[in-house]
């Protein structure tokens, strides 16, 4: 009797059955947030993804960087694509200016809340849309933080009518940015770091920059004298790690979910971790003097009459932003029953 295609067999077996349950090759990630690590939410949120990954994996060796350690904010996307980075925790608001349609998962005036955007997003298509405009790009988005609501902005006037508005330097951004300017406003554009010498100079007359336990942190009830409440112009925001391609596909399937999985769960803890902070600083406000407005049903109406034109202009220029801004609008459509009923 010959042994030997039956030895041969069970040796193959053998080397089947140990890769199949092999364990992946280690994976080192380099990650730079496009924030400090200590500002509440979007900087908080990348440490604690990193945490998370380094708590639950021993095979994903993740290395984080504090804003501008590596390469500039706003020139993450291009590391990342490039290869000189791994990966970035960002917001799809700073490469807009190449794919306009980001600007609908990075804040949308009279937009969804905070958990209508989380489900289109992860249910209602909005994901697939978002990976495919990267596609060509050699990059890989993971939704990876949810932004609550911002604050209507800073303001050394009142704003009584859309009139008040007209001529006044605002720094603004995105599509809010352009609804302002159709409202008679002349947008700036300042990075962060910039705002409160502006402001406190009267180079600018007004701002908007986040929520008020991010706003806390940059002092501006010291230079500005209205904070208006409740925002308009993003009632959520999704920020987004972005992982090169190559990098991506070098993981296994299982490191891929486990950095899925720990961004949804950073989403989750990312929403809730502003909460009591947000009331925090509208107290800390009111003690500086700080006087809480909230913007005129007239004056919302034009900002949403504005925005509804901006979005369409939007749409008849970029096919991309079309087809997102339809997908949105179908998603907002299917829930608008249930929405009514419970009051949102």
């Amino acid at each position: 009797m010959c042994y030997k295609p039956f030895v041969t067999a069970v040796i193959s077996s053998i080397a089947v059955l140990g890769s199949i349950g092999a364990t992946a090759a280690p994976v080192r990630l380099d990650i730079q947030s496009a924030w400090p690590l200590t500002l509440p939410a979007s900087g908080q949120s990348a440490q604690h993804l990193a945490d998370r990954l380094k708590t639950t994996s021993e095979d994903i060796k993740v290395k984080l960087y504090s804003a501008g350690k590596l390469v500039p904010a706003l020139e993450i996307f291009d590391a990342v694509q490039q290869g000189t980075l791994d990966a970035g925790y960002t917001s799809p608001l700073y490469v807009a200016g190449r794919f306009p349609a980001l600007q609908l998962f990075g804040g949308i005036p009279f937009g969804p809340s905070a958990i209508e955007m989380l489900d289109w997003v992860h249910n209602g298509g909005g994901l697939e849309i978002w990976r495919d405009i990267y596609a060509k790009q050699g990059v890989v988005t993971v939704p990876c933080g949810l932004m609550d609501a911002e604050a209507g902005g800073w303001y050394n006037f009142e704003i009584n009518s859309i009139d008040d508005l007209d001529g006044k330097k605002i720094r603004f951004a995105g599509l809010a940015g352009e609804v302002m300017n159709k409202a008679g406003a002349s947008v700036v554009l300042l990075g962060g770091g910039d705002i409160y010498p502006n402001l406190e100079r009267g180079v600018i007359d007004g701002t908007e920059f986040s929520m008020p336990a991010i706003d806390v942190a940059m002092g501006f009830e010291k230079v500005a004298k209205y904070y208006y409440l409740p925002g308009w112009h993003q009632p959520a925001a999704v920020n987004e790690l972005i992982i090169n391609k190559r990098k991506w596909d070098s993981m296994s399937t299982a490191q891929q979910g486990l950095i899925e999985d720990t961004c949804r769960e950073t989403q989750l803890w990312t929403v809730t971790s502003t909460t009591a902070a947000n009331s925090d600083a509208i107290t800390q406000f009111k003690a500086a003097g700080t006087e809480i407005k909230s913007f005129p049903p007239e004056v919302l109406a034009e900002f949403k009459k504005g925005t509804e034109e901006v979005m369409q202009e939007a749409a008849s220029k970029d096919a991309d932003f079309k087809r997102t801004l339809d997908s949105l609008n179908s998603y907002r459509e299917k829930i608008a029953l249930w929405s009514e009923y419970k009051g949102s």
